[in-house]
């Protein structure tokens, strides 16, 4: 599904001066790296605020936390996707409301909502699903009108873009996961928070370095050489490592050209598949799909899964079985039949191989595989 190695070797020289720059700077644990990191991401997707955390999930988190989610709040999230954006929910205190999803772009159905709000709904969090973003112009309209938050979950979509905006920009928060498999990945666990509003992202800093108040950063925090301690909340140790920083700061540099990649590799698989027995995926009027995956639905879909792999060509069916039919989620009492749509596009969903360093002919292998099996089906 991936080629970590080659995407290191393409970029090595610069990867490589980049971490050597960390480790002989002697700073560790937060300092210019990250800091730099954040202007450039936000510069990068259009927000006035970027903060770097340890992990997509803890992104997640923070922002909830941030936007004052806690006991007795409900948040209202879609099944298909990977627990870290529900149990940042379950972690804060607060209640998980699922809805069904929309058959044609897998994300979040605006139109079913409203039938889920209550009085303790507090929250909307969207999720941009594989690279494609999800339908945010009546989500955003029902949230000011019922004064909710968004909190977007672009963990899979890095990129993608909403009527001319980047995703991650248009709620009140935007949510990353840098791990080294996603769309912009860093060497390990990482992720960044994104926002226009200052006091949200000022929370987030307080949160992510333990509590610590952030006017005890800088030269005014220091007395005789030793930082003093000023502690205004019980916070989490999730900073966002320097030397994660450094190598994203360099793979940011292409990411466009990384992503063009992928899309011409979709649109490849396009041409491909037409016309034989399965759904190619959508790109919704007005978005820019970014295709963290390339995701088909088909019948039989295991037997079609047994062949790729015979010849060697790796798939994933994400998020099956759904989260509420998981064991974890047993106590919210979601049987099956709660979400219809979610639950077919799990049951049929294959996911193919797209990532940069793909070559064409690797694409007409895979193709090929697939009207094989769907052939002799």
């Amino acid at each position: 599904m991936y080629d970590l190695r080659a995407e290191y070797l393409e970029m090595r020289p610069a990867i490589d001066e980049a971490i050597r720059r960390v480790l002989e700077s002697g700073t560790l644990v937060m300092g210019p790296e990250p800091a730099a990191f954040e202007e450039e991401f936000a510069h990068y997707c259009g927000a006035r605020e970027a903060v770097g955390v340890g992990s997509g999930s803890a992104a997640v988190q923070l922002a909830l936390l941030a936007c004052g989610i806690g006991p007795g709040d409900e948040v209202i999230t879609v099944p298909n996707t990977d627990i870290p954006t529900t149990m940042a929910i379950s972690h804060c205190g607060a209640r998980i409301t699922w809805v069904d999803v929309d058959p044609r772009t897998f994300t979040i159905a605006p139109e079913r909502i409203r039938d889920r709000l209550t009085s303790r709904t507090r929250a909307i969090l969207p999720v941009h699903l594989f690279g494609h973003p999800a339908d945010m112009d009546p989500i955003m309209e029902l949230a000011r009108r019922e004064g909710l938050h968004v909190i977007e979950d672009a963990a899979l979509a890095t990129g993608a873009t909403y009527r001319g905006r980047k995703v991650g920009t248009i709620g009140d928060v935007g949510c990353f996961s840098l791990a080294p498999t996603k769309i912009l990945g860093a060497t390990g666990d990482a992720g960044v928070v994104t926002t226009d509003r200052r006091d949200l992202a000022d929370r987030v800093r307080v949160l992510r370095n333990y509590g610590h108040d952030l006017c005890m950063d800088g030269q005014e925090g220091l007395v005789a050489g030793v930082r003093l301690w000023k502690l205004i909340a019980e916070g989490y140790n999730e900073r966002l490592d320097p030397l994660h920083a450094a190598v994203v700061r360099v793979k940011l540099r292409s990411l466009e050209h990384r992503i063009e990649r992928r899309r011409r590799i979709a649109a490849l698989y396009g041409e491909l598949l037409r016309g034989l027995d399965l759904t190619l995926p959508l790109e919704a009027p007005g978005a820019r799909h970014v295709y963290r995956a390339y995701p088909v639905l088909v019948r039989d879909r295991d037997r079609i899964r047994r062949h790729l792999a015979a010849r060697g060509i790796a798939t994933q069916a994400y998020y099956t079985p759904l989260l509420h039919l998981q064991p974890v989620y047993r106590h919210l009492g979601c049987a099956t039949g709660s979400f219809p749509i979610a639950e077919d596009i799990a049951n049929r969903l294959i996911c193919l191989p797209v990532f940069p360093s793909m070559t064409n002919e690797q694409v007409h292998e895979v193709a090929a595989a697939v009207r094989e099996c769907l052939s002799a089906g």
